[in-house]
């Protein structure tokens, strides 16, 4: 049987995209689980392995863990965090806390904030769309939170305050 090179070329090119998605699997399995405590698959440890680095060069929002989680936390909301997560400072920690806050583009009034309680095994998420604010927990009780956040989070409740927000969303 004959094969155009049209065919052929497609053929390559499964095969890389199968043996790319294969290696970085591999590479990256490793890595995950030697952070997450034994029998826990879905632990926010892995988190630790990201800290000072941007999401964006990470795809961490794209996590297998991270993004079934988002996915289910934010429901329609979760185009709406990637998209303000588009200028992001780099994963930062306080204590037990794992955090990241971003903004859609610079000096833009739409954000997000991400914040992962590696303790509780919690996530909490800030979203600002078009002037309003929309929070999302995991657990209702919040930790303290890093002073960077705080900041974040109060100069958005005061500018949403005016839109008339909804409260808060809980999962």
């Amino acid at each position: 049987m004959k094969t155009t090179a049209a065919a052929r070329f497609a053929n390559f090119v499964r095969l890389a995209c199968a043996v790319t998605a294969l290696v970085w699997t591999c590479l990256s399995a490793p890595a995950a689980a030697s952070a997450a405590p034994a029998g826990d698959a879905g632990s926010l440890a892995f988190l630790e392995g990201a800290l000072g680095k941007y999401p964006r060069e990470i795809g961490l929002w794209d996590h297998a863990l991270l993004h079934q989680r988002l996915s289910a936390l934010l429901g329609k909301r979760f185009p709406f965090f990637r998209s303000n997560m588009w200028n992001t400072t780099v994963l930062s920690r306080q204590g037990h806390l794992i955090y990241v806050t971003g903004t859609r583009v610079p000096l833009g009034s739409d954000g997000a904030i991400f914040v992962a309680d590696l303790k509780r095994e919690a996530v909490w998420v800030w979203v600002m769309i078009s002037g309003r604010l929309f929070e999302h927990r995991e657990q209702p009780a919040q930790p303290e939170l890093p002073a960077e956040v705080a900041l974040f989070i109060d100069n958005w409740r005061a500018r949403s305050r005016s839109a008339s927000a909804p409260g808060l969303s809980y999962q």
